[in-house]
């Protein structure tokens, strides 16, 4: 399954070695019909995001499931949390919380374009001192149970 693969890429970094990432994926989800590249580097980028909010250190969890006619896969992280400011502007383009010359503001609002491209959706729960749950939600390949 293509969220399993992209989430073990991320485990194989040295910069993540102090983290742990759990999967939790339904064996009722299939694949979606849509771009294998563009979901890898929408999930790549949200996992990677969580990880490194929390420095490379605490549990990411990620889960698969059937939800209705979506498929959806969240991201859940034990990191600082979103401040109620910065949660609305998080997919605004060029948005960045991170230091100069550490990213460009991209990553998300290209990820919402991608998931937005197969007709789904980007969720975001967040609180400061517990972490956040991004939730990728899209729709089910028609013929799936």
């Amino acid at each position: 399954m293509l969220v399993a693969r992209s989430v073990e890429l991320l485990a194989h970094q040295s910069r993540f070695t102090g983290s742990t990432i759990v999967t939790e994926l339904d064996p009722d989800v299939r694949e979606v019909k849509a771009n294998e590249g563009q979901l890898r580097q929408v999930m790549l980028g949200i996992a990677a995001n969580a990880l490194e909010a929390m420095d490379g250190r605490g549990k990411l969890m990620v889960r698969t499931r059937l939800a209705g006619e979506e498929v959806v896969i969240e991201f859940a992280d034990e990191g600082p949390g979103i401040p109620d400011d910065v949660l609305p502007r998080i997919f605004d383009p060029f948005f960045t919380t991170k230091a100069p010359a550490q990213g460009t503001g991209l990553g998300l609002a290209i990820a919402q374009g991608i998931v937005a491209d197969h007709g789904g959706r980007i969720d975001v729960r967040s609180r400061v001192g517990e972490g956040s749950v991004f939730r990728v939600a899209l729709p089910r390949t028609p013929g799936d149970p």
